[in-house]
């Protein structure tokens, strides 16, 4: 069950994470940004421009942020980046993305929509520590962590999005996944997520609702493959 909040620093409901629910929170911007969701929600991931925008050199940007969290039966030893940087474990997961991996060590969503590629780094032990952290990091620590660090954070970086139907679709966008053991058999992941988007789907087309039902179902879709996982 996917459950929609009403803020980014939602609290987790254990009783519902243990029953397999997950928790959501999303925001979508508009490439003038209130001044709210550009020095707090959005934390300025991403310096805006003389005008107060987000903008790159194809003009404005429009910015999605989610958090995502969910409680896996599996281990916190079960994530590892042996397994992160696993082709066949990415495909697993994500089959519908036709991941292949490029000779620089990157990776390619060939199939997605739009196609895009990634890269993938991994962040364990002195790395969540060393100060100062990154602004993803940070933020993501800050809404997740509490108290405790997670084992590990995984941190992708995706670029070169392809066209659809002409348009250009997303500038980048990364997504930083933090695990946090639970004990034997359970581990909790905290994703956050920041997307530039230079063009959205037009009314006809479904315009920003699709941005979200494709996100949501896209990442409802990813944990049902993740549970279902076996070595």
């Amino acid at each position: 069950m996917m459950r929609r909040e009403s803020a980014l620093s939602f609290e987790v409901d254990e009783p519902f994470q243990t029953s397999g629910g997950v928790q959501y929170f999303y925001q979508l911007a508009g490439s003038e940004p209130s001044p709210e969701a550009s020095n707090e929600t959005f934390a300025l991931f991403r310096p805006l421009d003389a005008t107060g925008r987000w903008a790159t050199k194809a003009g404005p940007l429009h910015v999605v942020m989610s958090r995502l969290e969910h409680t896996i039966e599996k281990d916190s030893t079960f994530f590892t980046e042996r397994r992160a940087r696993d082709l066949a474990y990415l495909n697993a997961v994500a089959p519908g993305l036709g991941i292949i991996k490029l000779a620089d060590g990157s990776y390619r969503a060939a199939a997605g929509v739009p196609a895009n590629s990634f890269r993938l780094r991994w962040l364990e032990g002195a790395a969540l520590t060393a100060v100062p952290r990154e602004p993803g990091l940070q933020r993501l620590l800050e809404l997740c962590a509490g108290a405790a660090l997670p084992s590990a954070v995984v941190v992708q970086d995706n670029f070169d999005f392809s066209r659809v139907m002409g348009w250009r679709t997303a500038d980048t966008s990364v997504t930083w996944t933090a695990h946090f053991p639970l004990g034997k058999g359970q581990t909790r992941l905290c994703v956050l997520t920041m997307s530039y988007l230079v063009n959205l789907p037009p009314f006809f087309l479904g315009g920003d609702d699709r941005v979200l039902n494709e996100a949501v179902s896209g990442a409802a879709q990813l944990i049902r493959n993740l549970r279902a996982y076996r070595e």
